[in-house]
């Protein structure tokens, strides 16, 4: 990876305030419990009642049901902001904002080629606001951005103007993305953000390997996907591409990946579901993040508690839609992923 300018390494104490004020806040996450008291809801407002005590709302009834998702959004984006206003830095974990711009920045692009409005697309949970970042493509004004973002911003412009494929859009976006993060990481010298940025990126590459694989494309399709600088190697699943899953699961045992192979990627071979996969690789991640529990002081528990509030939030999204759609219990209960607490 390139290398950025490295920041001042703080010292454990500098984190007192934002780890205490964090630790108070850890209260309200939803334990695997709080889960089943949930599901155990008939409606989407006997279950928002519950979630007003977490913090979701003001326990009002919703006059439309669906209305949950905004109240979701509204949670996640005070946990962010929490964060960052606690902070000693904002640097430090500001490419933790970087996946939510350039989702942005890819919506803006492909409205701006295909001519649709993209505001519905936007979110407001990245480093710049979405009305600035549309300002910023509407008038090719990247002063602001990083370089890396600056040059795929024009490398997908020039390769959609020549293919016309939407797809290379994300393709070269996405690249950037993974590479961008992990370079501010290491600017960070800490090992926690640079280990967990590295299992992003596997986890992503392991993902697509297994979603290409399942619907036949070819090797040299996959390598235009495939995204650098994680822990397991282009060469070691170039190696694997005509391989079994039988044959994968020792393999891939060594990097932490035994569980995704044998049950994950099995389940995708034999249904074309990919929600065991999708589970088991979230569950990874919060296994490596509960490290932070033990640290008193540190960026690690900052860090592990937005990673937190994110799993919540997709775990209550499954858990209301459910209870909209009226889907059997025991679907929602398969499909959430383990909790910090």
């Amino acid at each position: 990876t390139g290398k950025g300018i490295l920041m001042e390494k703080r010292k454990p104490e500098e984190y007192a305030f934002s780890c205490s004020v964090v630790k108070a806040n850890e209260n309200k996450i939803l334990s695997k419990m709080d889960y089943e008291k949930l599901m155990d809801c008939k409606t989407v407002n006997q279950a928002m009642s519950i979630l007003s005590d977490f913090g979701y709302g003001d326990g009002r009834v919703l006059d439309n049901p669906r209305d949950f998702e905004k109240v979701l959004k509204k949670g996640l984006a005070e946990a962010y902001k929490l964060v960052f206003s606690v902070l000693p830095d904002r640097k430090e974990l500001e490419l933790f904002l970087y996946p939510q711009d350039y989702h942005n920045v890819k919506a803006l692009i492909k409205a701006e080629m295909l001519k649709f409005d993209p505001a519905p697309y936007l979110v407001d949970t990245g480093k710049f606001e979405a009305d600035v970042m549309t300002q910023m493509i509407r008038e090719r004004e990247f002063i602001q951005l990083s370089s890396e973002m600056k040059h795929a911003i024009n490398d997908a412009l020039e390769m959609f103007s020549k293919s016309e494929n939407p797809q290379e859009i994300d393709i070269i976006l996405d690249r950037a993305c993974y590479k961008d993060m992990l370079i501010k990481a290491e600017e960070t010298q800490n090992d926690f953000i640079i280990g967990y940025v590295k299992l992003l990126i596997d986890i992503l590459n392991i993902n697509s390997f297994v979603r290409l694989r399942r619907i036949g494309k070819p090797w040299s399709f996959y390598e235009k996907v495939f995204l650098h600088g994680g822990n397991v190697s282009e060469k070691m699943l170039s190696g694997s591409w005509e391989e079994n899953n039988q044959q994968l699961v020792e393999k891939m045992a060594s990097f932490g990946f035994k569980e995704a192979f044998a049950t994950g990627a099995a389940k995708v071979e034999s249904t074309g579901k990919y929600t065991d996969l999708e589970r088991i690789t979230d569950d990874m991640r919060m296994k490596y993040v509960r490290r932070a529990k033990f640290v008193s002081f540190g960026i690690e528990p900052i860090l592990a508690y937005l990673i937190a509030k994110e799993t919540e939030t997709k775990n209550l999204r499954m858990i209301l839609t459910g209870i909209f759609s009226e889907l059997p219990r025991e679907i929602t209960s398969e499909r959430l992923r383990a909790p910090y607490v």
